[in-house]
């Protein structure tokens, strides 16, 4: 499609025109106008896509003031004069050039001494009639009778009775306007594609702004916006690009990121519907401050990222287990249940209190999963499980290079592991002294810090706590603070132990059975009566280890009383102290030999000999370590039978 056209104001031009148009092959299209119609024409060719225009002229010089493209005009030469005047001088030696322009006034100037008896009359086509019309008196007074010029005159001419000859056209100009026209839509052509690689480019850079999740704002050295994507607009309207920064706080810490060259982060702006965290740091050119960028984070959305976080890290810290899995109808079981119930309905700490084996967790995952957080993570840890240096660190976590040892990455603690939902510390009885004034300050202000940072972090938690051990005694001992027990002791639940609970022994066994086996297991209602009327020093734990033994040695999905028997015959009735004693009392004073038999019967596996006590292998562990620490040899010189 055609980009150039020319617009010819004389009828001698357009041949010329015409004639270099064969010769070279351009597309270029051709119209003669004088410069009455000349720019309504231009107009319509702008309309279908001409991009430059090429006159002479008066018509060139009202082109380019009427339309907004690039006109390039035919300059009049020495040559155009002169074969003009030699035309005219065929009619007569009274020769005027009528000079519709300045430039072709110019050119007219220059060539005059070589035109003998010619005359130069300077004359607007668009001036009034009357003006024109004195011009033409004029110069019938001045007995010239041939004239030189465009369309746009030689009406009027002819009606005064003068020869009339259009305007010569040198080709070589013609041919140079062309080439002129040419190269400037090469130079637009090139322009326009930069134009659009740039559009694309800035296309490209605002999409990739506008999927960061954080708003993004760029300013120039004078404080105006440069770029801006939607979520800071979102943020921060009205604003747009090229608006000077409004915002008090704003612009103030732009200021002092320009000045200084330092980045600042960490500024909170209120903007009447957000609340934002913004970090602001500046944009070097050559070792100059050219402006600064900010990135701008909604405080609710990094809560959001935050709590996701957390989440993650507690996905794997769930509770299976409901009100539905305590197995049992006794009186005092049936009590604790409905306690346990009304507890749930509430966010208050509890502390379970029970014997070795009496399904402390099961009540507290079982209270997790009937109250408003069943929906967040179940974070359970073991006091007695970490040696005293591990402990704050298991509870807390730590930051990067927070002591010698410590993960790269740092850790996150079990508070954090457990927000928005429970977290359950068992055998809290064991914590030092120190630790128990830090989580009274967790306790009291649910906030965390963790080792080697200064940051507080907020936990939205609910504790539960459990203990084997009479607390109140060891307060009495100085082994347990008061303040932090009554902290943890909010809301306080008693499980029976199974010697209290004989009457649920045969559904626990029952159940029990279900557990070790999917098979159907025959058991006769003697195994079960003397099941039940065995004392269980372990609880629940210990009878489950008896029941998995049953279901191991049992022929043909059978149990009997005799094979019952024989398995008994292996377990003496040991009982270890759980130090939970009701009046108080603490262990027994053969205790240490009960541990030093039951190794000897397992030839010292310490997992096996819990098991034959019905204890946990974590208490078994303490207990030793309480008598090797008053007596360190009595263990090191136990002999175990070949």
């Amino acid at each position: 499609m055609a980009k150039i056209a020319v617009i010819s104001p004389s009828s001698q031009l357009t041949v010329v025109v015409e004639s270099l148009l064969v010769q070279r092959d351009l597309p270029i299209i051709l119209a003669q106008a004088s410069e009455a119609t000349a720019v309504i024409i231009a107009r319509r060719l702008i309309e279908n896509g001409i991009e430059i225009l090429i006159s002479r002229g008066k018509t060139a010089e009202l082109l380019r003031e009427s339309v907004q493209i690039p006109v390039i005009e035919i300059r009049h030469t020495f040559l155009d004069c002169f074969n003009s005047y030699q035309k005219a001088r065929i009619h007569s030696d009274n020769v005027a050039f009528l000079a519709t322009s300045q430039a072709y006034a110019k050119a007219l100037s220059k060539a005059l001494p070589f035109l003998k008896g010619a005359s130069i009359c300077t004359i607007d086509p668009f001036d009034k009639a009357e003006s024109i019309s004195s011009v033409f008196e004029q110069l019938r007074k001045d007995n010239i009778s041939v004239v030189i010029g465009g369309l746009s005159l030689q009406k009027i001419a002819i009606s005064y009775g003068m020869h009339y000859v259009m305007s010569e056209a040198d080709p070589d100009s013609i041919d140079d306007a062309m080439s002129e026209a040419l190269h400037l839509l090469k130079i637009e052509a090139d322009k326009q594609r930069k134009n659009l690689e740039l559009k694309k480019r800035y296309e490209m850079i605002s999409a990739i702004l506008n999927c960061v999740s954080e708003g993004l704002l760029s300013i120039d050295a004078q404080l105006k916006i440069t770029n801006i994507n939607e979520i800071a607009l979102r943020y921060l309207k009205p604003v747009e690009p090229g608006a000077e920064i409004k915002h008090q706080i704003l612009r103030n810490s732009f200021l002092i990121v320009l000045q200084s060259g330092q980045s600042v982060s960490g500024v909170l702006v209120e903007t009447g519907r957000h609340s934002l965290s913004i970090n602001i740091s500046p944009v070097m050119l050559h070792d100059n401050i050219a402006g600064a960028v900010a990135s701008i984070q909604n405080q609710s959305e990094i809560k959001k990222i935050e709590q996701k976080m957390r989440l993650k890290h507690s996905e794997t810290h769930t509770a299976d287990k409901t009100f539905k899995d305590i197995i049992g109808s006794s009186p005092v079981l049936i009590s604790a249940k409905h306690l346990a119930e009304k507890y749930a309905r509430v966010e208050s700490t509890v502390m379970i209190e029970g014997e070795t084996g009496t399904g402390k967790e099961l009540f507290a995952q079982s209270i997790h999963n009937a109250s408003a957080r069943a929906s967040g993570p179940f974070v359970a840890i073991n006091c007695a499980s970490f040696a005293a240096s591990v402990i704050e660190s298991e509870l807390f976590g730590y930051v990067k290079g927070a002591f010698t040892g410590a993960l790269q990455e740092g850790k996150i603690g079990v508070f954090e592991q457990a927000h928005g939902g429970t977290i359950f510390l068992d055998e809290i009885s064991e914590l030092s002294i120190d630790i128990q004034l830090k989580l009274l300050r967790t306790l009291q202000e649910r906030k965390i810090i963790r080792i080697g940072d200064n940051k507080i972090i907020p936990v939205d938690i609910r504790i539960i706590t459990a203990s084997n051990k009479n607390l109140m005694r060891l307060i009495e001992q100085g082994k347990f603070r008061e303040d932090f027990y009554y902290r943890i002791c909010v809301l306080r639940l008693a499980l029976p132990s199974l010697q209290q609970r004989q009457s649920d022994i045969p559904s626990l066994v029952m159940h029990l059975l279900q557990i070790q086996s999917h098979d159907y297991f025959s058991i006769s209602k003697d195994v079960l009566h003397k099941l039940s009327q065995r004392e269980w020093p372990g609880n629940i734990r210990q009878l489950s280890n008896i029941v998995e033994r049953l279901v191991v040695v049992a022929e043909d999905k059978v149990i009997d009383e005799a094979m019952l028997d024989s398995v008994l015959a292996d377990v003496e009735p040991m009982r270890i102290s759980n130090d939970y004693q009701p009046d108080g009392s603490g262990d027994l004073p053969d205790e240490k030999y009960l541990l030093m038999n039951a190794l000897k019967q397992v030839r010292g596996n310490r997992q096996q000999a819990a098991k034959l006590l019905g204890i946990s292998s974590t208490t078994l562990w303490r207990r030793i370590k309480k008598h090797q620490d008053s007596d360190p040899i009595f263990f090191a010189t136990l002999k175990y039978p070949v």
